[in-house]
């Protein structure tokens, strides 16, 4: 019996990094967005949610072999 399947029902590995590190950028970027209004963290908002979508990418792909 393995432990960790490859059919895991929630992300690990490379995806699950780019999700966490997106969603603290998304959080970190628009709190401070808010809170002093500078031009930079609009940035770190789009680079975050950009690297969420990545990982949720990887995930499917990983999750349906790769298939449309």
């Amino acid at each position: 019996m393995n432990a960790n399947p490859t059919n895991s029902i929630s992300p690990n590995g490379l995806p699950l990094v780019f999700i966490t590190v997106g969603a603290l950028a998304l959080i970190l970027g628009t709190t401070f967005q808010a809170v002093n209004g500078t031009q930079v963290w609009r940035w770190v908002i789009v680079a975050g949610a950009a690297l969420q979508f990545t990982g949720w990418v990887l995930y499917g792909r990983r999750m349906r072999g790769g298939r449309r």
